[in-house]
């Protein structure tokens, strides 16, 4: 049962209250009775009430309209029904009691029938007034608050910006804004489940509010709590808006505490998580005027920071700029190049050395765009990637493959083994192992000839997912191979799990490899250590009769690279040799 709503009935008269009282009990109301304003006051302070009935003229100390105004500035006291009772019918008196804050007016002689139901009209109108105003607030939360972490959300975050670009414009202040992006939050939330990856969002804004010290603050002096500079833009997403720097290298001091203090292992019962973060800066004025551009702006330098391996801080250039606008062009342009047909396969020729013949090649892709020329593969297969073509470019890639190996072999040429290259977003995507078959059944083309060349970062990308893909190749009949090697993060005994037939020494261990001891020792290594786990071994990037002498006594089962393709002879084969 709810306890009766509370008045404090304040008259300096004994009579009018003793009356007064009498009425609001008979109506179900809880009453305290002052003899005087400040007594009123005081009674307010320790117990509360829900309405105040007050008399204005009281001849000793404060008065009605001063008591008034003292209620109005008390902590909860802004929306408290005020009802005053007065024996002045002026319209200066009345005037005056509204100014001090009076919600209604009553006068004496009070009819006394009448003044429950003021004060229970009052009460009425103050509870829908109350739930209003709450589900204002609530709305106001919704609206500028993110649910999961109580922080300020990206509408919220960029108002203030805007609101603080302005006030450094006429103060001539720098402004820094860091963008903050967790380093491999997906695969904590597909591998652990939506909740826990919830309990790091939520840990992280902890450990965000902590890293952010008073001299770091935003806002000051303005009713807000300390947090409005930190907000949760959605995601993995976090910003920092910092208003007190005066060089441009106290952002990156900021950027550095946070990326230290959130780099530390988050326990959640037994699970240890680590995730790292990558981190954008962009100063106003010089990154940018308005709210957007500067957000815009640091949101681009994190990505750079990401690409560059995460954990790390970046402050945005004008050549990311530039280099963004290129990436849009290139993006557009390679959407169309399939059906334009400006996408083609080289080959690469592999020397068999036991053999001393040419019996198998690598298929690697070439992009030559009418519009912008020859186009790198270091820039547009990573783009292809990011922009979600790689799916599509590599099964074209695989099936034009597998389509001229097994012309090659139709025209009676010796070739063991074709090899492609898979994107880990491609072996990954849902079918493809049925794909692989697909594309083997309608070409003709034997399995055991296809060779697929995955990277070792596809391996550790999501190691039970990429397990069964591969033992579904494998089943299927195609040879595996990791290439790159030695440049990755696996490990022998990450290696000895998967169904690997082939290792490939990266170009970069070739290298000097006749002068340079440790690049000879790590391809030594590699050839000894397939060699004792059943593998092959292609060398790559062979360029000199030094480099092919000295994998060809460490027993190198296959090499390939400019020397090889250089002396590569065949009037059979009618396609354009690649010769890096």
């Amino acid at each position: 049962m709810k306890d009766p709503l509370h008045i404090i009935v304040i008259d300096d008269d004994p009579l009018i209250r003793l009356v007064a009282v009498k009425v609001l009990q008979t109506v179900g109301l809880k009453t305290t009775e002052a003899a005087s304003g400040e007594e009123g006051l005081q009674f307010f302070a320790e117990y509360g009430a829900d309405a105040i009935l007050l008399d204005v003229m009281m001849p000793d100390g404060m008065d009605g309209f001063t008591a008034c105004a003292a209620f109005r500035n008390r902590p909860n006291g802004q929306h408290l029904p005020i009802l005053m009772m007065t024996g002045l019918d002026d319209l200066e008196s009345i005037n005056r009691a509204f100014e001090a804050g009076a919600t209604d007016f009553i006068t004496k002689p009070i009819n006394i029938p009448l003044l429950g139901h003021r004060i229970r009209y009052l009460l009425k109108s103050s509870q829908t007034t109350k739930l209003l105003l709450e589900s204002e607030q609530r709305l106001h939360r919704m609206a500028y608050f993110d649910n999961l972490t109580d922080l300020p959300n990206r509408q919220f975050f960029r108002e203030h910006l805007q609101h603080m670009i302005a006030l450094a414009q006429r103060q001539k202040l720098k402004l820094g804004v860091l963008f903050l992006d967790l380093d491999g939050f997906k695969h904590i939330n597909d591998t652990l489940g939506h909740h826990f990856g919830d309990q790091v969002l939520q840990t992280t804004g902890e450990r965000l509010r902590n890293s952010l010290r008073d001299s770091d603050a935003l806002i000051r002096n303005t009713g807000h709590q300390e947090d409005d500079f930190l907000a949760r833009l959605g995601g993995d997403e976090f910003t920092v808006l910092l208003s007190t720097i005066t060089r441009n290298d106290d952002a990156e001091t900021v950027a550095e505490r946070i990326r230290s203090n959130l780099a530390q292992t988050l326990t959640f019962g037994e699970h240890e998580v680590c995730s790292t973060v990558s981190i954008g800066i962009a100063i106003f004025p010089d990154d940018g005027e308005g709210a957007e551009e500067l957000l815009k702006n640091a949101d681009m330098a994190m990505f750079y920071a990401k690409r560059a391996g995460g954990n790390q801080c970046q402050y945005f250039s004008r050549k990311m700029s530039e280099d963004a606008s290129r990436r849009l062009t290139l993006a557009k342009h390679l959407r169309k190049a399939i059906e334009r047909g400006e996408l083609a396969l080289h080959y690469q020729p592999k020397l068999d050395v036991e053999k001393g013949q040419f019996c198998s090649v690598e298929a690697l892709l070439r992009w030559h765009s009418q519009e912008l020329g020859f186009i790198s593969p270091a820039d547009f297969i990573p783009l292809a990637e990011e922009i979600g073509l790689i799916v599509s470019i590599g099964e074209w890639v695989l099936r034009q493959a597998c389509h001229q190996a097994q012309t090659w072999i139709e025209q009676g040429i010796l070739l063991t083994h074709i090899a492609v290259n898979v994107s880990a977003i491609q072996l990954l995507h849902k079918g493809f192992s049925s794909q692989v078959a697909t594309i083997l059944a309608e070409t003709g083309l034997d399995a055991q000839v296809l060779e697929l060349e995955l990277t070792e970062s596809a391996l550790i990308s999501d190691e039970d997912n990429v397990l069964n893909v591969l033992l579904a190749l494998k089943q299927i009949g195609v040879q595996l191979s990791i290439d790159d090697f030695g440049t990755g993060y696996s490990s022998l005994s990450r290696l000895k799990n998967f169904p690997i037939d082939r290792l490939k020494i990266d170009q970069s261990f070739v290298r000097d490899i006749e002068i340079n001891s440790d690049n000879a020792a790590i391809a030594t290594a590699i050839i000894v250590m397939a060699e004792s786990m059943g593998m092959q071994v292609t060398a790559e990037g062979v360029e000199t009769d030094g480099q092919f002498a000295f994998l060809k006594n460490k027993r190198c089962n296959e090499m390939q690279g400019y020397l090889l393709s250089a002396c590569f002879k065949s009037p059979q084969f009618s396609v354009q040799v690649a010769q890096a």
